[in-house]
């Protein structure tokens, strides 16, 4: 007969000195673990070896207890046994129970029932799901209170994590509890959501951009000495960017000869193509001399793909793991560039599309046509871009005091 024990697995500790929480198997010589959460040692020492008596503590324990007792009971069905069936038929159960309720189980569950969902945007709900779990270990829905939601705020923000980051785990969390309470209802009628007017209220908090000034662009623009053929390209691409109407990298990255139509190059933004359901737009640039010249430079005829750093056929995930490389890559050639023109911000890919709107603001541009060129869905989002450039013009306004 098999025994199932709750244990912390010290065979490989994981980043923040945390170890695998797993329900340990002993079939005579055979041992097993499933893992179920992620604790440090002081954290187990609390919760399973002083058992400490505060209500989250105790529900963590039955709810281990739960596995427990499923264990067991898979084990007594699963004849003959077969450990590669137990995991599936444990983690079946776990997909349709959710009986504990732990926002752990709930973020994995939202995720393996999205399965649409982009890479990025798993990755993201995992990172929000990590760090709930790190200031609460063992956290419930019941746990997400209007007070629970103000600490965790205030100790990120005490921690500097910025309050645009902030806003973001929030929006993850509201979206998972939303699913659950809306679409898959399990959640308790009674749960006292947290969230909206009288509750706790998301910001919708825009950060104070750092721009480049206009002679701080030009020289950009203008450089013509390049210690490498690699910076030379980092600042070709940067420029290409700009002059896409502040494309992203990622959409420069997916760009493809064909959608070079006339005198216009026309794409979608990929930030928007899935996400926006309605105002969807296409971005228009025009080609005009100095984007045909940048092109023909540094574009690759071998390949369907602009720059040819794609193949027909990749897979998301392959998509954002050579998004997030070559973006690497070419900030650092970037930020040596800043240093020898001495630029006082950063130089980076994602300051292009900041340089462009500010360009265009300083020129004359009206934010209506700025936030059409950019594939903005409203003015608020404009004004996000154009906010920066606003304080520039601080220093005129106090040239008038005495």
């Amino acid at each position: 007969m098999a025994t199932f024990n709750i244990v912390l697995d010290k065979r490989t500790e994981l980043k923040n000195n945390k170890y695998n929480l797993a329900i340990r198997m002993v079939n005579v010589n055979d041992v097993m673990y499933i893992n179920v959460s992620k604790m440090t040692q002081k954290q187990y020492d609390l919760v399973f070896v002083q058992k400490a008596k505060d209500k989250e503590s105790i529900a963590f324990r039955e709810t281990c207890n739960g596995y427990i007792t499923k264990c067991e009971r898979i084990f007594e069905e699963l004849k003959p046994f077969n450990k590669t069936r137990f995991r599936e038929m444990f983690k079946e159960k776990d997909k349709d129970a959710h009986h504990s309720l732990l926002l752990t189980a709930l973020f994995d569950a939202y995720i393996e029932k999205e399965g649409d969902l982009k890479p990025k945007t798993k990755d993201a709900i995992k990172y929000t799901k990590n760090r709930l779990e790190d200031f609460k270990p063992g956290i419930s829905v019941g746990d997400v209170t209007i007070n629970f939601l103000k600490r965790f705020e205030k100790k990120n923000m005490g921690n500097g994590i910025s309050q645009a980051t902030i806003d973001h785990h929030m929006r993850n969390l509201r979206l998972v509890i939303n699913y659950f309470r809306d679409v898959e209802k399990i959640i308790p009628a009674q749960y006292e959501y947290p969230f909206g007017k009288g509750r706790f209220s998301i910001s919708s908090f825009f950060p104070n951009k750092q721009v480049l000034k206009e002679t701080e662009i030009r020289s950009v623009i203008e450089m013509k000495e390049f210690v490498t053929k690699d910076i030379e390209y980092a600042r070709d691409i940067w420029l290409l960017l700009y002059r896409c109407n502040g494309a992203n990298f990622a959409d420069l990255l997916r760009m493809k000869w064909d959608q070079i139509e006339g005198d216009y190059i026309v794409f979608t933004r990929k930030k928007t193509e899935n996400t926006r359901k309605n105002n969807k737009k296409d971005i228009i640039v025009p080609l005009t001399d100095k984007l045909k010249e940048l092109i023909e430079k540094i574009g690759d005829k071998s390949s369907p793909y602009i720059l040819g750093l794609l193949h027909e056929g990749y897979s998301d995930r392959f998509f954002e793991n050579k998004n997030h490389k070559i973006k690497q890559i070419i900030n650092r050639d970037l930020a040596k560039i800043r240093t020898k023109l001495k630029l006082p911000t950063p130089l980076q890919l994602g300051k292009a599309r900041d340089c462009y709107a500010s360009t265009l603001m300083r020129n004359g541009q009206s934010r209506d046509d700025i936030g059409q060129m950019m594939g903005h869905s409203n003015s608020v989002v404009t004004e996000h871009y154009l906010s920066s450039i606003d304080t520039e013009r601080t220093f005129k306004i106090n040239q008038s005091l005495m």
